[in-house]
């Protein structure tokens, strides 16, 4: 990312200028989502958090994420040298795809040093994984009821509970 990309982003989080100025001044002739992908593939290559800091902020603007990001997302949130782990969590929750299940376990039973004060990322994870609701998800579950981690124990053994509810076995 070159840095007037990365000041035009300062500008439209600062309210400097809107969506609309923001996309007319970066897009040109160029197809955003093309754009955005290119960008985060090199991003993610060098490894440069705070230009994915600034990548996710267009991403989640614009709505570029979608099914196609699955394989770069279920890589990510099991890095280590960035802080959009959530924000990786969230978007495996929306699209509900069994094949983020591994990813989501592995990063619910890893300590992120950034976030050694906090589980938020694991229940986020938690969470996911019970609204993705696959036999796969199910097991890691039931693996992550049996924490040692009161909070963890909590919310998997919460949504095992809820997913039992949804399909009937429990009334």
């Amino acid at each position: 990312m070159n840095q007037e990309l990365r000041i035009l982003i300062k500008k439209l989080i600062g309210g400097e200028i809107t969506d609309l100025e923001f996309l007319d001044l970066v897009k040109g002739n160029i197809e955003i989502t093309s754009y955005f992908d290119k960008l985060l593939e090199v991003i993610c290559i060098e490894k440069n958090k705070d230009d994915l800091g600034l990548l996710f902020y267009i991403g989640f603007t614009f709505d570029l994420f979608d099914e196609r990001h699955l394989v770069m997302l279920n890589q990510l949130i099991t890095e280590a040298w960035h802080k959009a782990h959530e924000d990786i969590a969230g978007l495996l929750q929306y699209f509900q795809s069994n094949s983020s299940v591994e990813s989501l376990y592995k990063a619910a039973i890893t300590k992120f040093e950034y976030l050694h004060y906090t589980n938020a990322l694991a229940v986020k994870c938690i969470w996911a994984l019970g609204d993705i609701n696959t036999p796969e998800s199910k097991e890691k579950l039931e693996l992550l009821s049996k924490s040692k981690e009161k909070e963890i124990k909590k919310n998997a053994l919460h949504q095992l509970k809820r997913i039992s509810i949804k399909e009937g076995i429990i009334k």
